[in-house]
């Protein structure tokens, strides 16, 4: 198992979601062009 921050492990999951399901979306206050505050959506 890799060894990750619980904001890598956060986006991973939703990097993987959104790629695995055309339905998913991303909503939510933490949610920004730069990824937010804690930078959780970067790159997605």
């Amino acid at each position: 198992m890799a060894e990750m921050t619980m904001i890598e492990a956060i986006r991973q999951a939703m990097d993987e979601e959104l790629a695995r399901d055309e339905r998913v979306v991303v909503m939510g206050e933490d949610v920004g062009v730069r990824g937010g505050v804690f930078r959780a959506t970067v790159g997605l």
